[in-house]
C-alpha cells in the first residue's frame, strides 16, 4: 500500500486494510519507515481506532526490537513517540517505564549523560505514559549537547560544549573565537549541527596547530579535507573564512594559488563567489568542465579556455580543437574574433589552425582593434601590424594610443614607438599632456610612469599637475580614483615635484589650481601645501588662529608615531602591495586588496598628524602667566560639590579622570580669561576660581 493508498484508506474508513498493510510493511521495516509512521499518525486521529493503534505500536515494538542496527533502534523510539502521542498506552509487564528506557536507549546508545537526564526530569516520577513520554521529549533535547561533543552554527563556526544549566534551559560553548557563550536549548536544537570525528572544522577547533601544518606542508590536501568534511562546493569567501587563524592573511594569496592547481580542484566563476569542488578524480574533474565547455557560448568557451587550457594536455588538445574549428568558421565573416580566438589557443599541443593568424590584421588597424576585447590579443595584432605594414606602424600606433584603455598595453605601444618613431613618439606625449580628455588613460598611465621614470617627470608642471587634479573627478577614471589621489598623498608624484622640481612660480600656481580644486581630501590638501611651504617659506601665512598648544611630551608621541608610520608602516605595506601584486590575478587577491586599504588608512593618518605638528606650539611652565587662566595654568576651583583642582593643556594632553582637561574642550573655554574670584559655570554647575599657579 503506498502512502497515497493509505490516505484514501484512512478517509474511506478501511481500518482492516490499514492494520494488514501495516503487518505487511513491519516485514521489511527500514525501507517503510515514512508509511509505518503516516499509518500510526493517522490511525492516531480517529478516536475509536485507538485500541487498534495501541495493538499495532504493540507489534511494531516487539518486532523492531529484534532488528539490529541503530536505524531500526531509531525507528522504533520514533514509531513509540507517535503511538504515545496518539494516545496509545503500550506497556510490558514491567511497567512502560522500562519500556521507553529501553527504546530511548537504543536510539542514543551513545549518550553517556542518558541515566543522568532521566534522573533529572524525574521519568520514574510519570505516573502515566503521556506523562512519561512529555518528560521524555523535554529530555531528548539534552542528549545531543553532552559535555566535549562539537558542533558548528552559522556566524560563530565550531564550538565544544562544556556545561549545561538546566535552570537557565541553556547549554554553554566554547566557540573558536567566544568562550562561555550561553545558547537557549530550543536554539541550539535547531540552528546547531554536530560535527563527527575527523571534520575539518572539529580540527580546526580541537587541534589547530596540526590542520595548521597541514595546510602549510599540503595546501591542496588541507582544501580536499575541507571539501569532503562539507560535502558540497563552497564559495571562495567561505573556504577563506574557514582557513582563517590556519593561514596567515600575508600567506592567503599563495597558499591559494598552490591549492587551487591540484588537478582534483574545480574552480567555478570567479571573484569572492567562484564556487570551489573538490572532485573525486582528475579525470572527473576534466570530465565535468568538458561537459561544461561544450554548454557555454563561444565568448564563455575561450574564457574558459584561458582559464582551464593549462591543466592538462588532453584537456588542452579537446578545447582548442573546439575553437580551433571556430576561428576557422569566422576567418572570413569576422576576422577580429577570429584572431582573438586564433592568438588564446596558438601554441596549444596538436592543434592546426590551417592558416597563419597574423594575416587577419588589416591595414587599416583600429576599427579591427575596436573588436579586439583581449588586451594580449591587441598587443599580438600590433605587433603584427608593425611587421607587415611598417610605413602605417606609427600612425596607428599613435592613433589607437587614445583609445586603449588597459596600462600595460599602452606601455607596449610606448615602447614600440621609442624603437621604431622616437620623434612621433615625443609628438604624441605633447598632445596627450595638452589635451588629457583625448586619451584619459594613457593619462593616468603616463602619470603612473612620472612617478617612476625621470624621463617622464621632467614634463611635469603647474598645467600638467593641475589637469591630474582635474581628472580624479573624471568618470572615465572612476575606477583608479584611488590610485590617482595617492599621487597627491605627502610620499605621492605631486609632492615630490614640489619637493625636487618645483620653482617658487610653480608651487604657487600648483597651491593656486590645488584650492580650487574639491576632489582631494583637506588631509592631502594639507600635506601638499605643508611640502610646498617647506621647499619655499616664502609661500608660508601666517595663521595664528590655527596654534595649538600642547606639551612636549605629546608632542613628541606624535613625532614618534609619525616616523613609525612613514619610515616603517608605509615602506612595509609598500612592499607588500608589489609582493601581493605579484601573486596574480587581482580579483581574487584577497592580501592585495587589504594591503592597499591599509596604505590609503596610513596615509591619511600620517596626513592628520602631519597637520596637527604643523600647528602644534610646546608649552612652557616657565613661561606661563597664571594671571588668569591660560593653557597651561593649574586652576583651583570650588562649588556646591567641593573643592577641587583642573589642569588646562593641549587637546593631545587631555585625561579628564585625572583632571586634566584641554583648553579647547567646552570646560577649558568656559575658565579661559578668568582671574581669581571670577565665576563659571562647568559641568553643570556654577564654581569660582580660588587659585591660578602655572603648571608644571
Amino acid at each position: 500500500m503506498t502512502l497515497a493508498d493509505l490516505k484514501t484508506s484512512l478517509s474511506e474508513k478501511r481500518y482492516d486494510a490499514v492494520e494488514g498493510a501495516f503487518a505487511e510493511a513491519l516485514l521489511d521495516p527500514l525501507p517503510n519507515a515514512e508509511w509505518l509512521l503516516s499509518a500510526v499518525r493517522g490511525l492516531g486521529r480517529v478516536a475509536p481506532q485507538k485500541s487498534r493503534l495501541q495493538a499495532l505500536a504493540t507489534d511494531a515494538d516487539s518486532v523492531l526490537r529484534a532488528v539490529p542496527g541503530a536505524e531500526a533502534a531509531r525507528l522504533r523510539w520514533e514509531l513509540l513517540k507517535e503511538a504515545v502521542k496518539a494516545g496509545a498506552t503500550p506497556t510490558t509487564t514491567d511497567g512502560f517505564h522500562r519500556l521507553f528506557e529501553s527504546a530511548l536507549s537504543g536510539a542514543y546508545p551513545e549518550a553517556a549523560s542518558l541515566p543522568a537526564l532521566l534522573g533529572h526530569f524525574k521519568f520514574r516520577d510519570a505516573k502515566t505514559p503521556a506523562d512519561g513520554m512529555a518528560r521524555l521529549e523535554k529530555l531528548e533535547k539534552w542528549v545531543p549537547f553532552e559535555v566535549g561533543r562539537v558542533f558548528t552554527m552559522a556566524g560563530r563556526g565550531p564550538g565544544k560544549v562544556v556545561g549545561t544549566n538546566f535552570q537557565l534551559d541553556a547549554v554553554r560553548f566554547d566557540f573558536e573565537k567566544a568562550k562561555g557563550i550561553s545558547i537557549p536549548i530550543g536554539v541550539a536544537a535547531k540552528s546547531l549541527v554536530p560535527l563527527p570525528e575527523g571534520h575539518f572544522l572539529r580540527d580546526k577547533l580541537l587541534a589547530a596547530d596540526r590542520l595548521a601544518a597541514r595546510a602549510e606542508a599540503d595546501p591542496a590536501d588541507a582544501l580536499r579535507h575541507l571539501l569532503e568534511s562539507e560535502g558540497k562546493a563552497l564559495t571562495l569567501s567561505e573556504v577563506k573564512e574557514a582557513f582563517a587563524g590556519l593561514v596567515p592573511e600575508e600567506r592567503w594569496t599563495a597558499f591559494w594559488t598552490a591549492a587551487r592547481k591540484h588537478p582534483q580542484v574545480l574552480v567555478h566563476g570567479s571573484g569572492k563567489s567562484a564556487r570551489i569542488e573538490w572532485s573525486h578524480s582528475a579525470e572527473a574533474a576534466e570530465d565535468k568542465l568538458l561537459a561544461k565547455f561544450e554548454k557555454s557560448t563561444l565568448e564563455d568557451q575561450v574564457d574558459f579556455y584561458r582559464k582551464h587550457g593549462r591543466r592538462s594536455a588532453e584537456l588542452s588538445a579537446k578545447l582548442a580543437g573546439c575553437l580551433a574549428a571556430e576561428a576557422r568558421r569566422f576567418r572570413a565573416t569576422d576576422p577580429a574574433a577570429a584572431f582573438e580566438i586564433a592568438v588564446v589557443i596558438d601554441g596549444a599541443p596538436g592543434v592546426d589552425l590551417g592558416f597563419d593568424l597574423e594575416e587577419l590584421v588589416p591595414e587599416n588597424l583600429v576599427p579591427f582593434l575596436s573588436k579586439v576585447p583581449d588586451r594580449l590579443a591587441r598587443e599580438r595584432a600590433l605587433d603584427a601590424h608593425v611587421r607587415r605594414f611598417p610605413h602605417r606602424a606609427a600612425e596607428a600606433l599613435a592613433e589607437w594610443f587614445f583609445r586603449e584603455d588597459d596600462v600595460r598595453t599602452l606601455e607596449a605601444i610606448d615602447r614600440r614607438l621609442r624603437e621604431i618613431a622616437p620623434e612621433d613618439r615625443e609628438t604624441l606625449h605633447d598632445r596627450l599632456l595638452k589635451n588629457p580628455r583625448h586619451g584619459p588613460k594613457a593619462f593616468f598611465w603616463h602619470a603612473q610612469k612620472a612617478a617612476e621614470e625621470e624621463a617622464f617627470r621632467a614634463r611635469l608642471g603647474p598645467a600638467v599637475l593641475g589637469r591630474l587634479l582635474d581628472a580624479v573627478g573624471w568618470s572615465e577614471l572612476a575606477g583608479v580614483r584611488t590610485k590617482l589621489k595617492e599621487m597627491f598623498d605627502r610620499t605621492g608624484l605631486a609632492a615630490s615635484w614640489l619637493v625636487k622640481q618645483a620653482t617658487v612660480d610653480e608651487a604657487r600656481l600648483f597651491l593656486e589650481a590645488l584650492h580650487r580644486h574639491h576632489d582631494l581630501e583637506p588631509h592631502r590638501v594639507r600635506a601638499l601645501v605643508s611640502a610646498a611651504e617647506m621647499r619655499f617659506p616664502e609661500l608660508r601665512k601666517k595663521t595664528e588662529d590655527e596654534t595649538v598648544f600642547a606639551t612636549v611630551e605629546a608632542i613628541e608621541a606624535m613625532r614618534r608615531e609619525l616616523d613609525q608610520i612613514l619610515k616603517v608602516e608605509i615602506p612595509e605595506n609598500t612592499k607588500g602591495i608589489q609582493q601581493a601584486a605579484q601573486e596574480g590575478d587581482l580579483s581574487e587577491n584577497f592580501e592585495y586588496k587589504a594591503r592597499r586599504d591599509r596604505q590609503q588608512l596610513l596615509s591619511a593618518r600620517a596626513g592628520k598628524l602631519q597637520e596637527q605638528l604643523a600647528h602644534a606650539r610646546p608649552l612652557d611652565p616657565a613661561a606661563v602667566d597664571p594671571s588668569e587662566v591660560r593653557p597651561g595654568t593649574r586652576v583651583t576651583v570650588s562649588g556646591d560639590s567641593g573643592q577641587r583642582v583642573l589642569t588646562l593643556l593641549g587637546p593631545w594632553d587631555s585625561r579628564p579622570d585625572d583632571g586634566v582637561y584641554s583648553y579647547l574642550s567646552d570646560l577649558g573655554k568656559a575658565l579661559l580669561g578668568k582671574r581669581p574670584g571670577d565665576t563659571a559655570i562647568v559641568l553643570g554647575e556654577r564654581i569660582e576660581i580660588r587659585k591660578i599657579e602655572a603648571w608644571k
